[in-house]
């Protein structure tokens, strides 16, 4: 166990009527994180930094992990609602800052489109939801598991948590635990695949402050639909990070968590 995961308690709870996989760590003011369609490979780094200044909470969205998967979450925004759900019953002071990666994203996303009283401020890195005017999302489902991680970095070799989660020799439970993830990410992004025909027009009516984060090398979503989440969403700005793929918080873990402090310090 590393001196990181020491630090994050990790547990089984029933939340908002589904059993679910629950990390958490630090102190002060909740944070909440959203994962992406790749699921929570544990307690990264990232969250580590930024749990000097919060209480992160990291749950494993149902059908992620080793959280139950109902029947009735069909769709991203039939998560979102469940989102709500979980930061009321949990009992998280209301409103939270919350950070969202890909699939996550697309969730705090849908979440800020409804209701403007949950989040104070959101992050939104790599967001799925918007289709790129130019390029193209790549394909989860008709690759690997092991190369869809590949892709998600822009140089695997530089990046220690790549090395320490992913390129070890996977055992059978690793393999089952991708392929749990997959199908609950191909039941909710497939059709239409990664977007949504209605968020576009519905981000217009977000009033929560959001900086979006991208990396410029984003091989899964092209930086392009970064620049469609900032004009869409009034008063977004972006950060963009150099070298860099689908997942910052584990490529650039310290610079990204400076993006994100900057952003949620007091009176930003």
């Amino acid at each position: 166990m590393t001196t990181a995961e020491a630090a994050c308690a990790e547990d089984l709870v029933e939340v908002a009527g589904v059993r679910i996989q629950l990390r958490r760590g630090g102190s002060g003011a909740p944070l909440l994180i959203l994962h992406s369609e790749l699921g929570v490979p544990g307690w990264l780094r990232a969250y580590e930094q930024l749990a000097r200044h919060f209480t992160v909470y990291v749950p494993s969205l149902p059908g992620f992990g080793q959280s139950a998967r109902p029947d009735w979450i069909v769709s991203v925004r039939d998560l979102a609602a469940w989102v709500t759900w979980f930061v009321r019953d949990l009992k998280l002071s209301l409103p939270l800052p919350a950070i969202g990666f890909s699939l996550g994203g697309w969730v705090a996303a849908e979440i800020a489109t409804m209701n403007a009283q949950v989040f104070t401020k959101m992050v939104l890195v790599g967001a799925a939801g918007l289709p790129p005017a130019e390029g193209h999302v790549w394909d989860y489902f008709i690759h690997s598991h092991q190369e869809a991680l590949t892709q998600a970095f822009y140089d695997p070799a530089t990046a220690p948590e790549y090395a320490q989660y992913f390129g070890r020799a996977w055992r059978p439970e690793d393999e089952r635990q991708a392929e749990q993830n997959r199908e609950m990410a191909a039941r909710l992004l497939w059709k239409p695949y990664m977007r949504s025909h209605t968020l576009a027009a519905l981000l217009r009516g977000v009033a929560t402050p959001t900086l979006v984060i991208w990396g410029r090398e984003d091989a899964i979503i092209p930086l392009d639909a970064c620049q469609r989440y900032q004009h869409a969403i009034p008063g977004a700005t972006a950060k963009v990070l150099e070298r860099c793929g689908h997942l910052p918080e584990m490529e650039q873990p310290s610079a990204f968590v400076k993006m994100v402090l900057d952003f949620l310090a007091p009176g930003t």
